[in-house]
């Protein structure tokens, strides 16, 4: 039988430290140029942004400073942020932080496939009673939907030099920098997987007709050598695992492009990025995968590809229910060719609200990597 592994990254095969901290650094920075003395976010809070279904940190640190900018309207109505550094210097007031854990966890900002948490929190903002001026809703409208643009959006520029490093960043976007930053993401994040458990992975993979592949939210390069940032491929150059496929941002923005489709609408929980992982896992090059993903995913077309899949069991390890969403929608495509597969969801985490997003999601779920891959194993 074929068997094949799917690994998110972030959560999964790496502590994603350097994300966290970026994420707590914007929203701090943000924070004090509009007049907080002090607007930090704690771990607490990340564990159910994440929950909420709210993955991304574009999106996170965007909806973060929607929020502190409501609040400092308040006082200051007039107060405004740019689209891009440096930050200004507005004068320091004594509101407090909002309350973000209460925001990310209620109703209105729970997880719905197909809709940004962007979209979601814009909505949830303009309809809270709160009286704002034409201009007010203009500029939250503006940083919302401009969140995961790498141009005209100042928390995503502030975020990526944070991650990337100032030099890297630079190298990536070509702009001006301005935090002096070695960057968090090669200096913050950890390989979860010890030596012991990474050699027995290996050991698997050698058997013939075991397969594996990486399949993340993180931006990465794309296939046709267009601008991506390489943050996806910096992770996997931590774990020590470069030699499996790897499905990152990049591929599915170029694909997200040729379609004429928004930004974002083909990662997970997209059916289309679990297909183009599982096509790569089994060798096919990351082209050919993404055009075969697309064809069965948005068309409806068949290639001769998918019947190599027959009867595969597939083994999803995700700390989010979006992941296994896309497990679970790419599935339902190949049932619909007369392809059958079995898919087996693991979920990885410490955190209570994503154990309980995870178990909703019929995921079973174990405390880390090293021990679901060990029950995969076993």
């Amino acid at each position: 039988m074929m068997k094949i592994f799917l690994f998110d990254m972030d959560g999964v095969l790496l502590e994603p430290r350097g994300y966290h901290e970026a994420l707590i650094e914007t929203v701090a920075l943000v924070g004090r140029a509009l007049g907080f003395r002090e607007s930090a976010i704690t771990k607490a809070d990340i564990e159910v942004f994440e929950a909420s279904g709210v993955t991304s940190e574009w999106d996170s640190t965007a909806i973060c400073t929607a929020l502190l900018m409501r609040d400092a309207w308040a006082i200051s109505p007039g107060n405004r942020l740019p689209s891009a550094p440096p930050l200004p210097q507005l004068a320091m007031h004594d509101l407090p932080s909002p309350d973000f854990q209460s925001f990310f966890g209620s109703r209105r900002m729970a997880p719905v496939y197909g809709s940004r948490p962007t979209q979601l929190a814009e909505e949830s903002l303009l309809s809270d009673g709160t009286a704002y001026t034409e201009a007010q809703v203009s500029a939250l409208q503006s940083l919302l939907r401009g969140a995961r643009s790498p141009l005209g959006s100042l928390t995503h520029l502030l975020f990526q030099e944070l991650v990337l490093g100032s030099q890297l960043f630079q190298d990536t976007y070509g702009v001006e920098t301005h935090l002096n930053t070695e960057g968090t993401l090669l200096t913050r994040d950890r390989p979860t997987l010890p030596p012991q458990t990474r050699n027995r992975l290996l050991a698997w993979l050698e058997v013939p007709d075991h397969h594996a592949a990486v399949f993340t939210n993180r931006p990465s390069r794309a296939p046709q050598g267009s601008t991506g940032a390489p943050e996806a491929e910096l992770g996997l150059e931590l774990t020590k695992l470069e030699m499996l496929p790897l499905v990152g941002r990049g591929g599915l923005a170029w694909l997200e492009e040729q379609r004429g489709l928004a930004p974002g609408a083909l990662l997970k929980p997209s059916a289309t990025h679990a297909l183009v992982a599982l096509r790569q896992a089994i060798g096919d090059s990351p082209g050919v995968a993404l055009q075969a993903a697309a064809a069965l995913a948005l068309d409806q077309e068949d290639d001769p590809g998918w019947a190599n899949l027959e009867g595969a069991e597939i083994t999803v390890f995700e700390d989010s229910a979006e992941g296994l969403a896309s497990v679970a929608a790419a599935r339902a495509c190949l049932v619909h060719i007369g392809v059958s597969m079995q898919a087996i969801l693991l979920g990885v985490t410490q955190s209570l609200p994503k154990r309980q997003a995870l178990e909703a999601a019929q995921a079973e779920v174990f405390p880390g990597l090293a021990e679901a891959l060990a029950a995969a194993l076993a």
